[in-house]
């Protein structure tokens, strides 16, 4: 502000305004590698749920499979109850 309204510093204000700048300096490389550091986070949170999905995905098309491998057994099981009924009605 003192240098917008030109005017002299006194040696002290500018250690002072000196620190600040140090200060703020180091502030913006801490905040960096804390961007950086949440940058890599969400890649890997991103890869997680890709993963997961296509898990996901991957076991519906199983389970969906097997029930309809499920369901063709009982079918055919059913059919040769059915035969073993007349097969039995036949021989009585």
């Amino acid at each position: 502000m003192a240098k917008r309204r030109k005017i002299k510093l006194t040696s002290l204000e500018q250690q002072i305004e000196a620190n600040q700048e140090s200060w703020l300096e180091r502030e913006n490389i801490h905040l960096e590698k804390f961007l950086e550091k949440a940058n890599k986070e969400k890649k890997v949170l991103c890869q997680m749920a890709y993963h997961y999905l296509t898990r996901n995905k991957i076991f519906k098309t199983r389970v969906k499979r097997l029930k309809a491998k499920l369901k063709r057994v009982l079918r055919s099981k059913k059919e040769k109850d059915k035969l073993k009924i007349l097969a039995e009605a036949s021989l009585a």
